[in-house]
């Protein structure tokens, strides 16, 4: 089973990203179903697989004209959402990748049935692990937010000089990686992780030459790292229980 998974997988990583050149995607996008492009990128997946299955086509030559049919299908989709721009083109992404992966793991369950039991999904480590990623990406910023209310007046910030919420992608990724280093015991990561901020920071302070952002940067990324770090011991702590 993990062999063929494989195979598909990597048909699908090829077909996707490695023969997929960003004219195609740019001309299907503008011309939908008409665009001869979504049919060369059809056959570039049809050719993968029965390169990968050539010893085993008679026995999954069906499935792989399913998979096929279905990102054809999956494709087609996105490229008429994408036209009406209802969603942002990462999360377009990741919501098209999602469903080609499922259609392979629906097509291996075919051919290699694997018992799915969903007590298995709510055990005690996966809803610890969910409420740890829930705390890191979307408490500990309105924690942050909340702190720092009480200066909102006193602080004048540039947009034009930072990108859209990249201190907060910047501050769930670091405390990510915070809790990570604790529950693998790698603590000097998280000193390398508060250097490396620092370095990065430096010039922009330096620059700055205002106390008040100074003060504000250094109070949220020590607030951040407390908060990431008593995250990081609660799950060790729980895990290890």
């Amino acid at each position: 089973m993990i062999l063929f998974i494989l195979k598909l997988l990597i048909v699908h990583f090829l077909g996707d990203f490695t023969f997929q050149p960003n004219k195609w995607i740019k001309k299907r996008n503008k011309k939908g179903i008409a665009s001869k492009y979504l049919y060369y990128h059809m056959l570039v997946h049809f050719v993968l697989s029965l390169l990968f299955f050539i010893t085993e086509l008679q026995k999954y030559f069906p499935g792989i004209v399913v998979i096929i049919l279905l990102h054809y299908a999956i494709d087609v989709v996105k490229i008429y959402v994408c036209n009406k721009e209802v969603l942002s083109e990462f999360k377009l992404f990741l919501i098209d990748q999602f469903l080609h992966v499922l259609t392979i793991i629906l097509v291996c369950n075919y051919y290699f049935p694997f018992e799915f039991k969903f007590q298995d999904l709510v055990s005690e480590k996966i809803l610890l692990i969910i409420t740890t990623t829930i705390l890191i990406v979307s408490v500990t910023p309105i924690i942050i937010k909340v702190f720092f209310q009480r200066w909102e007046n006193d602080m004048n910030f540039d947009s034009k000089e930072s990108l859209k919420n990249a201190g907060l992608y910047i501050g769930i990724i670091e405390r990510i990686f915070i809790v990570l280093f604790i529950n693998i015991n790698f603590y000097e990561g998280i000193g390398y992780l508060l250097a490396a901020k620092s370095i990065f920071r430096f010039g922009d302070l330096t620059n700055a030459k205002d106390k008040k952002l100074t003060e504000y940067i250094l109070l949220g990324t020590l607030l951040s790292f407390i908060l990431a770090i008593v995250i990081g011991l609660i799950l060790k702590q729980t895990l290890n229980s």
